[in-house]
């Protein structure tokens, strides 16, 4: 709805002012499933009239595009837990430094990541304690030899990429929506800052409280003060039920409050509906129950998404279920372009996801085996998987339901309020 309007009076304002320019709009995602999304929607509700030109594209390929090809490390996280290891940080941690280290490189500028010692590590978590000795070992012994490795080997990663893009020719955006931007790192909102025309109108969706990667920082280290006369808040939640929002709330309700989050509230949901069920029985068991439960869903044209934290082979098992159910599906993760098929049925991981909705949601497999985390009150990963599972429940219009084996369940389902929820034992 803002894009559309502020296409509609941009071209207004060019063709009474008798410009020749077009009217550049720029629409950047943070992943390329909710790209494919947010392209369909445009087209669908966008009119496209002479003088318009309008992308949808994905931050970090807007960026390489500005800067040509690179050379862009596949995994970065080959080359930085070695260096971690060095350092003797165990392999419980392993993961939440790599992300640590991920995030120091994102929010400062080669040039200041030594500020990093000294500044509050926004969104992190109170758990693995990163004190400042430790902060200037990650910086002297990890994040220097990987830059340097990196130099040597001729290769960039995609901060690398959006540094970089900082610094291309000016694209003179007149219009720029960045969905999701509490996804993207500040140098990369910096690269989309230094690409404004001067009378520019920039929107920045966001919600704190469904981040999913560790990429805090404060709007004045981008050099924008926020005040009050440029923050609307969308009070209204216009996708879920009440009951799906109390479900997803009583996962983040008591995570450390943050300036730009909205926890979900039912009291602001247009429907009420059914209460959301959690199925306790082997993988197969909760699946065989979620499929056919779905069938009279797909019998009436509604869609159904079935997530998993991981993907990949995690799915070989549902796709035979659902082959020899002859039921037709589709894969969003990492799809570029929005499926535009018969499908009614997708799988996808619960991060690609981010920003799209379905009718219902089913999450079967929640296992500590997949959602591993830290054991300390205030751990950062177990924050993150709190957000990333509430987030999976709120793509949800109708129906959310969950799935784990008894005794392998992830910490995670003994933190969801039992009174959102009725069980099914299969």
């Amino acid at each position: 709805m803002r894009l559309r309007q502020l296409c509609a009076s941009r071209i207004k304002r060019r063709d009474r002012l008798g410009h020749d320019e077009p009217v550049r709009v720029l629409v950047l995602t943070f992943n390329r499933t909710l790209r494919g999304y947010v392209q369909q929607l445009v087209e669908e509700q966008v009119a496209n009239p002479d003088g318009l030109d309008l992308t949808v594209e994905t931050c970090t390929r807007w960026a390489l595009g500005l800067i040509g090809q690179r050379d862009v490390i596949g995994d970065e996280r080959k080359w930085i837990v070695p260096l971690l290891q060095k350092i003797d940080i165990s392999n419980a941690d392993l993961n939440y430094f790599v992300e640590e280290i991920t995030y120091v490189m994102g929010r400062f500028i080669p040039t200041e990541q030594h500020k990093y010692i000294e500044t509050s590590r926004t969104g992190r978590g109170r758990a693995p304690t990163v004190s400042q000795q430790m902060r200037q070992r990650l910086l002297t012994d990890v994040i220097e030899p990987y830059q340097y490795k990196k130099s040597r080997f001729g290769k960039v990663d995609w901060n690398d990429i959006a540094i970089e893009a900082k610094t291309a020719q000016n694209l003179g955006y007149d219009i720029i929506v960045v969905d999701e931007s509490q996804d993207l790192s500040a140098n990369q909102l910096r690269a989309i800052l230094a690409h404004l025309k001067k009378d520019h109108v920039t929107t920045f969706i966001i919600d704190a409280v469904q981040r999913i990667y560790p990429q805090g920082f404060q709007w004045r280290e981008l050099g924008i003060e926020m005040r009050p006369q440029m923050v609307w808040t969308l009070g209204r939640n216009h996708r879920n039920t009440g009951e799906i929002a109390r479900l997803a709330s009583s996962l983040v309700r008591d995570l450390p409050p943050e300036d730009d989050g909205v926890l979900p509230d039912a009291e602001t949901c247009q429907r009420m509906g059914s209460r959301p069920q959690v199925i306790v029985g082997t993988y197969s068991a909760q699946l065989n129950y979620m499929l056919k439960h779905i069938q009279s869903f797909l019998a009436t044209g509604q869609t159904v998404v079935i997530l998993h934290p991981k993907g990949g082979g995690w799915f070989d098992y549902t796709r035979q279920m659902l082959q020899q159910r002859n039921i037709p599906y589709c894969e969003l993760t990492r799809e570029r372009d929005w499926p535009s098929g018969p499908e009614l049925v997708a799988l996808s991981t619960i991060h690609s996801v981010k920003g799209i909705e379905f009718d219902h949601v089913l999450l079967p497999g929640l296992n500590r085996e997949v959602m591993s985390h830290g054991n300390e009150d205030g751990d950062g990963t177990l924050d993150s998987l709190r957000r990333l599972i509430a987030m999976g429940i709120g793509r949800a219009r109708h129906t959310v339901t969950l799935g784990y084996k008894p005794g392998e369940q992830s910490t995670l389902i003994g933190l969801i309020d039992k009174a959102t929820y009725d069980e099914v034992k299969v």
